[in-house]
């Protein structure tokens, strides 16, 4: 069987590695556009601020894939896709069919049209590529405005401070991360932010990037203008998916699959930020892992149902304070209860949203303690018991409710 996947992301390659572990004979081919083998992207504004180099992010050496006969075609973007001939054209020209193929192309940045957008000094951040090249213009830069304050967002505003340059952050909405945080939390993490010399404009909608050929500074709706020698939109993403146009193989916001992974073609399948499971495309690593694995084995013919109802969640530091969100952040539901327990002084904040007895979510911010057993938690539906009122605590052990109560 020659299984192909487009894509060396984490999606893509997580996928070669399960093909390999249950079918030792198959012919694993990956096609990437990118010149470097996979990658850790979160670590990607570590680059930017010059602390790592492309070399001190890559997950595995050369040898790894050799060893696993993983071939690996970096820089061979794919251009078309025929699904009912089973062949993909590269590029160059170039026919490989396929027996299987794996869609895990992953996702680009998505820039807002915004006057100005195309002048010299104005970035996105998606690839290796792109860092090295924001690194090197923030060498000759004083002042950046980072469009977006997500997750991305933040950390790229952390390492363009880290750089040396002074940095705003803008977030349209009222508060940073909304998707991940509720107000209270938001309003620490803020606070811990400008602790570190980023400042955050909030409600700020940017209308264009000023100067003549050079960004110079932005301009926002409610007229303020803010200068910057550096503008870097962190808006957001868009599946990878426009060589599939006329393949045949349906795609709506990303590529429809099912809980196999599979697409519309009974031999296509796709993984990671570029599947739309359900209607949505979650675009971070917990889902692409699951995901992955789901493609793996039912591309080496595993008929069982696989995990891919995964609980969305976030565990990672953000700007160097810890976080962690799974789930719902907030409830109206009657049978919602919300365990809040808030350490302001300490930076530290920790809140259980339960329903019907069982953990549906959780804010974590400034501490590790309890978030991997709260998402097993909420993944089992583990049943809270007499243990609710006190499992938003910093010292609550969860052994006793893990065992069942």
């Amino acid at each position: 069987m020659k299984v192909v996947i487009i894509g060396n992301g984490v999606a893509g390659i997580t996928a070669a590695r399960v093909i390999r572990d249950r079918d030792p004979d198959a012919e694993i081919a990956v096609y990437t556009r990118e010149p470097y083998h996979y990658y850790y992207r979160p670590r990607l504004p570590e680059v930017v601020a010059g602390e790592l180099e492309i070399g001190d992010i890559l997950a595995n050496p050369p040898e790894w894939y050799s060893a696993r006969r993983i071939d690996v075609h970096l820089s061979r973007p794919v251009a078309t896709v025929d699904a009912q001939a089973r062949v993909v054209r590269l590029s160059d020209g170039a026919a490989v069919p396929y027996d299987r193929l794996l869609v895990a192309a992953g996702s680009d940045p998505f820039v807002p049209p915004v006057e100005g957008a195309e002048k010299a000094g104005v970035f996105a951040l998606r690839t290796a590529d792109q860092a090295v090249a924001i690194r090197d213009w923030a060498r000759h830069s004083e002042r950046a405005v980072v469009v977006g304050s997500g997750l991305l967002g933040l950390e790229c505003a952390r390492g363009l401070r880290k750089a040396g340059l002074d940095v705003t952050a803008l977030e349209s909405a009222s508060w940073i991360l909304k998707r991940q945080l509720d107000e209270t939390g938001a309003a620490l993490l803020e606070r811990f932010i400008e602790g570190l010399g980023i400042r955050i404009a909030k409600e700020a909608k940017i209308t264009t990037v000023r100067g003549n050929g050079r960004a110079t500074g932005v301009a926002l709706e409610d007229g303020r203008v803010l200068p910057a020698d550096l503008v870097l939109f962190a808006t957001g993403v868009r599946c990878s998916s426009g060589f599939l146009s006329g393949s045949g193989i349906r795609v709506n916001n990303g590529v429809v699959v099912d809980c196999d992974m599979r697409s519309s073609s009974a031999d296509v399948f796709a993984a990671g930020d570029v599947a739309e499971y359900e209607g949505r495309s979650w675009g971070i690593v917990p889902v692409a892992l699951a995901q992955a694995d789901a493609a793996g084995r039912s591309i080496t013919g595993d008929e069982t149902r696989k995990r891919c109802d995964v609980v969305p969640s976030t565990t990672l530091k953000v700007t160097g304070i810890d976080v962690f969100s799974a789930g719902v952040q907030s409830c109206t539901d009657p049978l919602c209860r919300e365990h809040v327990e808030y350490g302001e002084g300490a930076g530290r904040y920790r809140k259980v949203v339960t329903q019907g007895g069982r953990i549906v979510g959780a804010i974590v911010i400034g501490s590790r303690k309890g978030v991997r057993e709260i998402g097993i938690m909420i993944e089992k539906g583990t049943p809270v018991g007499r243990y609710e009122g006190s499992i938003a605590r910093e010292d609550f052990d969860f052994r006793a409710a893990l065992a069942g109560s």
